[in-house]
């Protein structure tokens, strides 16, 4: 399993770890779009010239405030160009969402100032 973590500048990079091994990561759940951040993309160096390139650091960044180095983003950390790889991953998604850390909903058509307080009833 890939997983992503910010560097101190805050740039995204891959690091592989083997089933024993895995810390603990969140995962982000997203709808895909124009200009998705790829594997290929990440290993090249123009993940940042992206519209995708915003899930993945708000993803790092959110991580990052619940005390967790690393995140697993699908666009970016499976290599779709192999089909070996891309069909281990579709088997193993449930598992890798089921034990994630933390999952984190990516809504790109939500803004912030759509959002509604709901405030809890007081006691008294």
């Amino acid at each position: 399993m890939r997983l992503l973590h910010l560097d101190g500048g805050g740039n995204p990079s891959l690091t592989e770890f083997f089933e024993d091994d895995i810390p603990e990561y969140a995962i982000l759940s997203h709808r895909w779009e124009a200009e998705e951040v790829t594997f290929k993309d990440m290993t090249d160096g123009t993940n940042r010239i992206k519209a995708g390139y915003g899930k993945i650091y708000f993803c790092g960044e959110q991580a990052r405030r619940d005390g967790l180095e690393y995140f697993w983003v699908d666009t970016c950390c499976i290599d779709k160009s192999s089909s070996a790889e891309l069909s281990e991953a579709i088997n193993s998604m449930f598992r890798w969402y089921q034990k994630a850390a933390r999952c984190y909903v990516y809504l790109s058509d939500v803004s912030i100032g759509d959002r509604k307080i709901i405030s809890q009833p007081s006691n008294t």
